[in-house]
């Protein structure tokens, strides 16, 4: 892919936005991290001792590296809010400030005096960005949410099981999801703000996002009240090869017989035609077809598979995952000079007339005892 690049010079959609970002962990951090490579300016609020989450998981020079990777390109800011001072520095922000994030429980936010009828009177114009873990209000609300315990109750957990047994993924899902759903939540409130000359506050839970990002393929046998049908959507087929695995997407009736004639076994056609059942009819297939497969290198079926237009991919692990050619083409991973050493960091996953926006900077250092700022 050619195309210029917009970072640390600004120039993204979003310049001359100011956000102020009260948000801890990885959602809310992820979200204002997507505004600031759109070209917002985010000022990071952390407590006197830090963000939490800069201690969590595999740290590289004293510091988190998830949390690095969802904290580029923005400035940080350690307040007391406990103090009349550092709560005076919070509100001078918020009164010039176009958006607000904030992910305390609920009716924090007001019991600090930043609830919005409190801000909107402060700046008229404000965007408040709410997001709690179950909703304002309810049995749960006051309760921690992490992204587990979101999954689970959304029923991905049950949806993955694997002969019968809940199967968890060891990727953040919740986390990652809910900040993408926050950011397209702001950029509607700020279009809906230019049309009205008005601030709003918009309220969202990790519950009610993870809900609707489930509903589509994990409800399908319940969408119509009278549907009482069982599960019929199957996991997504790997298989293993003689020197590491694949997967297969054959979907429609002509791939699923290339996918038979490229394995050696047009006949098994007919014995197929005659399961009834579709998700029979699908497992049946899938279990045939996995005994060849294991006969040869991942490389020899790739090229097969393609040649005869069936939709295959690598079952790559993270570190191929920087070397995938189609990736590498994107241009997808770019370097950063930082304090704590050279580092890889992602671009904006969308071009902008032809330019990649890159993060505006590394993330930001925290020295302990002093506020830092620009």
């Amino acid at each position: 892919m050619q195309g210029t690049e917009a970072g640390s010079k600004g120039g993204g959609p979003l310049e001359g936005i100011r956000i102020v970002e009260a948000a801890g962990y990885l959602s809310g951090p992820l979200s204002s991290q997507l505004l600031a490579t759109l070209g917002a300016e985010v000022i990071k609020i952390e407590p006197p001792q830090g963000d939490a989450y800069r201690n969590v998981g595999h740290a590289w020079h004293g510091t988190g590296v998830m949390w690095n990777n969802c904290n580029n390109g923005k400035s940080s800011l350690a307040l007391d809010l406990k103090s009349q001072e550092g709560m005076q520095v919070l509100k001078d922000l918020i009164a010039e400030a176009d958006v607000f994030i904030e992910t305390w429980r609920p009716r924090v936010s007001a019991a600090l005096g930043l609830g919005y009828e409190q801000l909107s009177r402060l700046n008229p114009r404000l965007i408040q960005f709410s997001m709690t873990g179950y909703g304002p209000e309810g049995a749960l609300a006051a309760q921690p949410a992490y992204d587990a315990l979101i999954q689970g109750r959304v029923g991905l957990f049950a949806y993955e099981a694997d002969g019968g047994f809940p199967r968890a993924t060891n990727n953040f899902v919740a986390d990652k999801v809910t900040g993408i759903f926050s950011t397209q939540f702001i950029l509607a409130a700020l279009f809906q703000r230019e049309r009205t000359g008005k601030g709003l506050h918009v309220e969202t839970s990790m519950l009610d996002m993870m809900t609707y990002y489930a509903f589509p393929d994990t409800m399908h046998n319940r969408t119509y009240l009278e549907d009482d049908a069982g599960q019929t959507i199957l996991p997504q087929p790997v298989f293993a090869t003689s020197d590491g695995y694949i997967t297969l997407s054959p979907v429609t009736g002509k791939q699923l017989g290339r996918t038979l004639e490229a394995v050696g076994h047009p006949e098994w056609k007919d014995e197929l035609k005659q399961i009834k059942s579709r998700k029979e009819m699908t497992e049946t297939f899938f279990r045939k077809i996995a005994d060849p497969i294991r006969l040869k290198p991942s490389g020899e079926w790739l090229a097969k598979f393609t040649e005869v237009d069936v939709p295959c991919g690598p079952v790559n692990d993270p570190q191929d995952m920087l070397n995938d050619p189609q990736i590498v083409h994107n241009r997808m991973f770019h370097e950063m000079d930082t304090p704590a050493g050279r580092k890889r960091v992602t671009r904006y996953p969308a071009t902008f007339d032809g330019r990649m926006l890159l993060p505006r900077g590394p993330a930001p250092e925290f020295n302990k005892g002093k506020h830092r700022f620009g």
